[in-house]
């Protein structure tokens, strides 16, 4: 089909390249999203630890209830707030890159694919790549979905010296 031949990156070696760079971005960023979520943790456990440390010097009458009730809140805040932030990390980041892997390895096979799909698959194909179709005299003119339609904007890269690949 003319319009999965179109997201297609024809040249081999820069398919090749273009996913092994997607890759490496992934578990790059993947990476970072551990080191933070660790860093996050250990704030949360350091916390926690002055918390308790908090409530023996209220329980031994080394501070009054007064000071342990205003710093004991103060910790609950900055507790909640960093469950959040180790919340929104968890959320999100690792599946989005897995889906950029995962979107770019289906664009390439998508042409194959439509040749062995059933009525069902060759529905799901178009909507996943498709945003929406219009009709321009007789021709159906789709509108790519982001990010099929970077792909479908080639050539990806150009040399300094205005060439091609």
């Amino acid at each position: 089909m003319a319009l999965f031949d179109r997201i297609k990156i024809k040249d081999e070696k820069l398919r090749r390249f273009f996913g092994n760079v997607l890759r490496e971005s992934t578990a790059s960023a993947q990476k970072a999203a551990r080191e933070r979520r660790d860093d996050l943790q250990h704030q949360l456990s350091v916390l926690v630890a002055q918390q308790d440390r908090l409530l023996n010097l209220w329980l031994v009458d080394e501070i009054e209830a007064g000071t342990f009730a205003a710093k004991n809140t103060e910790i609950k805040d900055r507790i909640a707030a960093l469950k959040l932030q180790v919340d929104a990390c968890d959320r999100g980041k690792d599946e989005l890159s897995d889906l950029a892997v995962k979107a770019f390895e289906l664009s390439q096979c998508l042409a194959e694919k439509w040749v062995t799909a059933g009525f069902a698959e060759k529905h799901r194909l178009l909507e996943i790549v498709c945003l929406n179709c219009r009709l321009e005299n007789t021709t159906l003119v789709p509108t790519i979905r982001r990010p099929f339609h970077i792909l479908a904007e080639q050539p990806i890269l150009k040399n300094g010296r205005g060439g091609g690949i």
